[in-house]
């Protein structure tokens, strides 16, 4: 797993990518046809002030890590946080979190 990091990355993810929502968490992921899945994540003014929005994406990016072995490869990945997320328990954050790659079948097989 690396990190998405160029804006026009997120654009083409969030433009020609597929989203399922989440109370918690919207996710939203295009092939990439790369060898690699790299993983964004975001979150908007909406979530709250900068140290709402910092939790909600360090939350994101822990959970993306530890979800990370069990990614399929070759995929562009946005994590965007909702506003209940930085009050979310962790458990609900990393549950939320794998349905939606279940949802999304981007779990690797076997």
């Amino acid at each position: 797993m690396s990190p998405l990091k160029a804006n026009s990355d997120f654009q083409r993810v969030r433009r020609e990518g597929r989203s399922w929502p989440h109370p918690l968490i919207v996710l939203i992921a295009r092939a990439n046809g790369l060898d690699e899945t790299r993983i964004g994540v975001a979150a908007s003014k909406s979530v709250g002030g900068a140290v709402a929005r910092n939790r909600a994406k360090r939350r994101l990016r822990e959970a993306a890590r530890r979800a990370a072995p069990t990614l399929d490869n070759g995929w562009d990945i946005v994590l965007v946080a909702r506003p209940d997320l930085p009050k979310a328990k962790w458990p609900d954050v990393t549950q939320s979190l794998s349905q939606l790659l279940r949802r999304a079948k981007l779990l690797r097989e076997g």
